[in-house]
């Protein structure tokens, strides 16, 4: 039974790929097998609906993340899986940053 659902959605012109369940170290190899498939551009890797997170399995993502050239935004991490991502080197200040830029610019549109 796998650990995790890892659903693709397009919101703004941008991939967003929602994971829910169990995050374990086989959804990391999966979520980063994904996203080396993702056309170049922007990607929201969304968390919100992790019941569970395995340490290995965030540390296995991170691992991957290092030196991305990728620009990623991060939603739904709590500050453990976050400490996590910056132990390998991951920016999460900036796709912290990269988040709010990018719920404004959806706010700003939907005006």
């Amino acid at each position: 039974m796998p650990g995790c659902s890892i659903v693709r959605e397009l919101e703004a012109g941008h991939a967003v790929l929602r994971v829910a369940g169990v995050f374990d170290r086989a959804s990391a190899f999966e979520l980063r097998d994904r996203l080396d498939r993702e056309p170049p551009g922007d990607v929201v890797l969304d968390f919100s609906h992790v019941r569970e997170f395995a340490d290995l399995g965030v540390a296995t993502l991170a691992h991957g993340l290092t030196g991305c050239e990728r620009r990623l935004r991060l939603l739904g991490l709590r500050q453990h899986q976050l400490r996590i991502f910056r132990y390998f080197g991951v920016d999460v200040e900036r796709a912290a940053a990269g988040e709010l830029a990018g719920a404004r610019q959806d706010a700003a549109r939907s005006r």
